[in-house]
């Protein structure tokens, strides 16, 4: 089977999807801070032009034009403003003190081109920011400031971001390669086991790396799957095999008495007693039919939509008041011990055969003298249905195997009954969702069975998770 191209996979689109989202929220954020720091940067500078006008305008109010001019020179003087300009010109522009005059005699805040560039016709001008005012006596004062360094840093932020966009760019396409290479290989993966467990190898299961991503809850989950396909696989084959070893014998039988019927020259006495007997081989044949098709029907779940509120309690006593005459005949002694009022959601008629087999099947496979008890308990939000009897009990090996379709623990098979009775207890205690097994009485079997009480229903919230 071709794999796809890594740019065509699901992996590498969401990489890039995600990349131009990044992209496009790096550059926002880019823009954003170049035109925030440009406009702090700017903002700084003129407050301080703004402190340095303030202060020469009060030096001039308090000592007139001579003391302005006198502070100007001694400004210029000094090393630590040399990036500052400073300007006092008359009103036909000539210059009157300081280092610049080429502004304009008009308040306000001016850029200009600083004269040293003009003069050297350097391609790169750099601009000064300046702040002008007229004074009293007809005098303008300007002050100016290099804001080349306010540009400089403009740039020196849209490169930081550009080489950050090719990081991004880079680290994003290397991410989204790596990213589909391990999905496609991971894909190769289940597309060979699936290609394996086409072919007949049903034991073949998808790896599970120990990551535990998205990807290997799916193999584990179709893990699963296939385990329980397996097992339903191994079961039919299992049925087919019992069916054919449980009904050889009564055909057989049925086939020799209709032959010998056939060739004997009987009295009509005596045909009526074979058909008699034929026709109870038929009733046998049925009734395992008729078992089996009751087993499939309760594991199609369809009756779950009935369920209504049963009373278990009720359910337990009425089953076990039926079979204590039953069991007594047989010199055996069912004992109750049934908490009232014990409620669940599930199917009655289907809850008395759950009880009535537990009961019957302790009954029929425990010597003389047993004593079968039967109990009934709320154990925190689940219902707990105990049979145990003192008889001889089951060995742990077949515990589980007990419940498997035409299983009988007396292999020659030449007492009554099909070996389905259990099939149909753990079909119907799997509808309910709950959970059954075999325990050591000492002596004896204890049957254990756990269903769920109406309130941890409502708390499961009907969830379809069984318990077997």
């Amino acid at each position: 089977m071709k794999q796809p191209s890594l740019v065509s996979t699901t992996s590498f689109k969401l990489s890039t999807l995600y990349l131009g989202l990044f992209l496009c929220s790096f550059l926002a954020i880019g823009i954003t801070v170049y035109f925030l720091t440009h406009h702090t940067l700017e903002q700084q500078l003129k407050s301080n032009i703004d402190s340095e006008v303030n202060r020469l305008k009060a030096e001039y109010e308090t000592g007139g034009s001579p003391e302005l001019i006198t502070e100007i020179n001694e400004l210029l003087d000094s090393n630590s403003q040399y990036s500052k300009k400073y300007g006092l010109v008359n009103q036909q522009g000539e210059l009157v003190a300081g280092n610049f005059s080429d502004f304009k005699l008009a308040e306000g805040w001016q850029t200009l081109v600083a004269a040293e560039s003009k003069n050297n016709n350097e391609e790169e001008h750099p601009e000064l920011m300046a702040h002008v005012i007229v004074l009293p006596n007809r005098l303008w004062l300007g002050v100016g400031h290099d804001s080349e360094y306010i540009e400089e840093t403009g740039e020196a932020i849209i490169q930081s971001f550009l080489w950050g966009v090719v990081l991004v760019i880079a680290l994003g396409v290397a991410s989204g390669f790596y990213i589909s290479r391990t999905f496609l290989k991971k894909i190769a993966g289940i597309t060979q086991s699936a290609q394996a467990i086409i072919a007949g190898d049903l034991s073949h299961r998808l790896a599970v790396s120990k990551n535990q991503d998205e990807l290997d809850k799916l193999a584990l989950l179709l893990n699963r799957m296939l385990d329980k396909i397996a097992a339903l696989i191994e079961n039919v084959q299992q049925v087919s095999n019992d069916i054919a070893h449980d009904l050889r014998t009564p055909v057989s039988r049925l086939k020799f008495r209709l032959e010998e019927a056939l060739k004997a020259n009987l009295s009509k006495t005596q045909y009526h007693e074979r058909i008699a007997s034929a026709l109870a081989e038929v009733d046998t044949i049925l009734d395992t039919f008729a078992a089996l098709l009751r087993i499939s029907q309760i594991e199609s779940q369809s009756r779950r939509s009935g369920f209504k509120v049963v009373n278990l309690s009720d359910v337990v006593v009425s089953v076990a008041d039926a079979l204590i005459p039953v069991a007594e005949e047989q010199g055996k002694i069912i004992a109750t011990d049934i908490e009232q009022r014990l409620e669940i959601y599930g199917d009655k008629d289907l809850l008395t055969q759950l009880v009535f087999n537990l009961l019957e099947n302790a009954i029929l496979h425990t010597p003389e003298h047993t004593r079968i008890a039967a109990s009934l308990k709320s154990s925190g939000l689940n219902l707990e249905l105990i049979i145990a009897d003192n008889g001889p009990g089951i060995s742990e090996a077949h515990r589980q195997r007990v419940f498997q379709r035409f299983y009988r623990l007396e292999q020659s098979r030449t007492t009554a009954g099909n070996g389905l009775g259990l099939s149909i207890v753990a079909a119907i205690v799997d509808l309910h969702q709950g959970s059954i097994a075999m325990a050591d009485n000492r002596p004896g079997l204890k049957v254990l069975v756990d269903l769920n009480s109406i309130q941890n229903n409502e708390a499961s919230d009907g969830s379809q998770a069984t318990r077997r």
